[in-house]
């Protein structure tokens, strides 16, 4: 077997080895993790700092955050990373961040390309995690890593591997040689899982809408009940208050009408027409006939009206 063959062979080995799941790049539940999550991205921001400091502002617009979180930008958004971990032990660190990372050519394409670039220090915890998960043992050590939905595997929640890796000094043109070829051979899976996405989207916001439409029109038919039930319950208590204020009516006239018989009952006799002392009166009826009546001298109103009322 050829050199050539042999180092082709060891290097589809060693890609068949990186393509495993980064789960020690995504934290675990632990106690401090929000202390540990705060202090990675302190040593992310202060690499960046440190970065612009001794090479300028021309450099990939590195990612403002921890690797896990990077990862999980990358996870959600289906995007490429570019994890480069990198030692001030290496000699070639130096040239490459000042000959490589602030080309324009590479910072064009990293940006067009909409690559996620995530740097660190070896010496830093993460970054030295992420060295042994992947690893890394010349510097600068990069790393390409994209979502990918393991084959049989039946669940759609895609899972972040490594697909390619290259250790020491890389210049623009070669890292961009090397990014397009992943890019074209695992582009189409991330456009099959977008589109598988946005399918379960469309479907879940149609059933949203469905939802919605459901719980509008049942509100509106709840709303257009709660009227009707006003509206028949204003019906039953005017008819209520008219009917008891008809029976009212009716047992006031009846009262009266009660009344004016006993009334009647206990006018005095009519003086006898050899009596003098006599006081005629005369009542018009209800229904408009006049009576004319004597009485007494003596009578009073009291025995003529009892109670006033007659």
């Amino acid at each position: 077997m050829g050199l050539m063959a042999i180092l082709y062979a060891c290097m589809n080995f060693i890609r068949e080895v990186l393509q495993i799941v980064l789960y020690f790049l995504i934290p675990r539940p632990a106690v401090g993790d929000g202390q540990n999550r705060q202090r990675n991205s302190q040593l992310a921001t202060q690499f960046i700092q440190k970065f612009v400091e001794k090479y300028g502002n021309v450099h990939p617009e590195f990612f403002r955050g921890t690797l896990s979180e990077a990862m999980e930008r990358a996870k959600n958004e289906l995007r490429f990373v570019m994890v480069i971990l990198q030692s001030d032990e290496h000699d070639d660190t130096d040239k490459f961040n000042r000959d490589t990372l602030t080309s324009e050519l590479l910072i064009t394409f990293l940006r067009e390309n909409n690559i996620i670039t995530w740097a660190g220090d070896v010496k830093d915890p993460e970054s030295f995690q992420a060295s042994i998960t992947l690893q890394a043992t010349t510097y600068p050590f990069i790393a390409i890593i994209v979502a990918q939905i393991p084959h049989g595997s039946t669940g759609s929640s895609p899972r972040m591997i490594a697909v390619d890796r290259f250790e020491g000094f890389s210049t623009p043109e070669n890292m961009i040689a090397r990014l397009t070829i992943s890019i074209n051979r695992y582009g189409s899976e991330l456009q099959r899982i977008r589109s598988e996405r946005a399918g379960h989207e469309a479907a879940r916001q149609i059933r949203a809408q469905q939802d919605d439409a459901y719980l509008a029109s049942l509100k509106a038919d709840q709303e257009k009940e709660r009227k009707a039930h006003e509206l028949a319950e204003a019906k039953r208590l005017a008819e209520e208050r008219a009917r008891k204020e008809e029976e009212a009516r009716q047992l006031l006239a009846l009262n009266r009408e009660n009344w004016r018989r006993w009334a009647i009952t206990q006018l005095p006799d009519e003086p006898h027409p050899n009596e003098t002392e006599v006081a005629k009166l005369s009542f018009k009826l209800a229904n408009g006939e006049r009576v004319v009546r004597k009485f007494r001298a003596t009578d009073t109103v009291e025995v003529i009206i009892p109670n006033g009322i007659i």
